[in-house]
């Protein structure tokens, strides 16, 4: 039961992380498409339209919060290792599991306030697309939750990996 339990997840968030890298390379070649646009259209024409910097500003935000999930399952995410490499066993375990959790919790509140600011803004237009800004803001809770997710993941993978208790005294 409780490596079922613990495949599901590792199923889960595998899923969930070929969707962020696929959304995030989509988000890549809008804001490349988007700015090449732009490019072209003030050498070639002397204007560009200004909802153009909005597709790419707005795409950048949601690439961004997507990658950092796609960074956080792959454990690649910005880290000093100066004192982890001295940390062995339990200890170094330990120091993962803080990590974990601090990121899981800044996921979590990234989530909560995420919607709040949704609640706060869904009436209010960008200004030059007209879309609710909600949608802009939507990646902020939904890249928390993706952070959470792998988070708890990673945490049951180090459940997972650990020693039983009479192997660890061995």
């Amino acid at each position: 039961m409780k490596h079922s339990l613990l495949d599901w997840a590792d199923r889960v968030s595998t899923r969930l992380d070929n969707f962020c890298r696929t959304m995030g390379a989509v988000f890549l070649g809008l804001i490349v498409l988007a700015a090449s646009v732009q490019v072209a259209g003030r050498y070639f024409m002397g204007y560009s339209p200004p909802w153009i910097e909005e597709i790419t500003r707005y795409s950048f935000i949601w690439m961004i919060m997507l990658g950092t999930a796609v960074l956080v399952k792959s454990n690649g995410h910005a880290v000093i290792d100066l004192l982890v490499m001295r940390l062995k066993g339990r200890a170094r375990r330990g120091h993962g599991y803080m990590v974990q959790i601090s990121i899981l919790t800044c996921a979590l509140v990234l989530l909560v306030q995420g919607l709040q600011l949704i609640a706060i803004v869904y009436q209010q237009s960008s200004p030059a697309l007209r879309i609710s800004m909600a949608y802009v803001y939507a990646a902020l809770p939904l890249g928390g939750a993706m952070i959470a997710v792998q988070c708890v993941n990673a945490l049951l993978d180090g459940y997972r990996d650990q020693p039983s208790p009479a192997m660890e005294g061995a």
